[in-house]
């Protein structure tokens, strides 16, 4: 048996740790220590990094398949496209495009100029003359040709719904080459019915961080004619804020819907044009890929394959996203940031009528 002070007389003889055993315990601890919490910060950041990557898919798929439906349900919008190729605004001009494939005829009393011709005696004036009897053979006939078909210097590649080499001023109008493109920074919807236009763009949101929305606004046009054909969609006094639909707040300031594009004119948020994406996403990149360049229900009679005309309209649509400023707070590294890209094609068939007359385009 062990007796007390034997046992505190082993306690004495004891060696104690020493200052080299101490430091390399403490760093082996320290270097333990310092690996775990690295890789509990890594995972935390990876696990931030996919929930932000995750949040901004999910917005992307919600847009595309948003925009998929507009496409789908409406058709591509060739006369706005060519509006905006003769820099007119928003809803200006309609059925320019349309007059473009019809060859209007003569007036025999003048021998030029457009519309029928006129029973009128040689030298006569029909505005006098309200017994002139038209002759309908001499009516405009749609011959979906190509405007510049058979003249002199000029061929179809020399104008198309994006691009109109001779009267804009275009050096040349062929697909491919630097004055006409496929890509479109905004896309053009019209209904079936061809009385409600469907603009879709990148919207600024944030002036002070420069984030950018899906955004979208509807227009309803007038009939104010009555010949069913809707074409006016735009009014010199009221702007567009008679045609733009519920919902879509566009006030009598708003003189052309791109400047609510980029924030210069009025409200950024809901003005014109409505974010549809929300706003933890920065919609940093969106092009539509509009094919063919011209409507086949035009321009049926136009067959070059380069063209490419005779095909059902569809759009290749590419978008990228990032989060926005607000959700990378404590977020190290480079924002993720994804793109989607997908081609939809419309689902209407029938022809849009536009066509007003030989005096459409001013």
């Amino acid at each position: 048996m062990i007796t007390p002070v034997q046992l505190i007389r082993r306690f004495r003889e004891k060696r104690a740790f020493t200052l080299a055993e101490v430091i390399i315990a403490s760093s082996i601890f320290v270097i333990v220590s310092l690996i775990g919490v690295t890789i509990f910060v890594n995972v935390m950041r990876i696990q931030r990094r996919i929930t932000l990557e995750n949040a901004i898919y999910e917005d992307g798929r919600f847009m595309m398949e948003r925009i998929a439906r507009e496409i789908r349900q409406n058709t591509i919008d060739y006369e706005e496209y060519y509006r905006a190729a003769r820099g007119k605004k928003h809803g200006e001009d309609f059925g320019c495009y349309a007059q473009s494939f019809y060859h209007p005829g003569v007036h025999t009393w003048s021998g030029t100029g457009l519309g029928a011709e006129c029973s009128v005696p040689a030298g006569g004036d029909p505005v006098l003359n309200p017994g002139c009897i038209i002759n309908k053979n001499s009516l405009d006939i749609n011959t979906g040709q190509n405007p510049y078909d058979g003249l002199v210097g000029y061929s179809s590649i020399d104008a198309n719904a994006l691009c109109d080499e001779p009267n804009i001023g275009d050096t040349n109008c062929a697909l491919g080459q630097a004055d006409v493109s496929l890509r479109q920074d905004q896309l053009f919807l019209i209904n079936s019915e061809g009385d409600q236009k469907t603009y879709i763009g990148r919207k600024l949101v944030n002036s002070g961080t420069g984030e950018n929305a899906v955004a979208m606004v509807r227009l309803s046009g007038e009939d104010t004619d009555t010949d069913g054909i809707t074409e006016k969609w735009y009014d010199a006094a009221n702007k567009y804020r008679d045609y733009c639909n519920s919902g879509y707040n566009c006030p009598t300031t708003l003189d052309d819907l791109d400047d609510n594009l980029d924030g210069s004119d009025g409200e950024l948020l809901y003005n014109g044009f409505v974010p549809l994406t929300p706003l933890r996403t920065d919609i940093t990149n969106l092009n539509f890929y509009v094919s063919p360049a011209e409507d086949p229900r035009k321009a049926f009679a136009e067959t070059a394959p380069a063209e490419g005309i005779q095909q059902q309209q569809h759009v290749t649509v590419v978008m990228s996203l990032t989060p926005a400023v607000s959700e990378l707070e404590g977020f190290g590294g480079n924002p993720p940031e994804i793109t989607l890209q997908t081609t939809i094609t419309s689902r209407t068939y029938n022809e849009v009528k536009s066509y007003l007359g030989a005096n459409a385009c001013t």
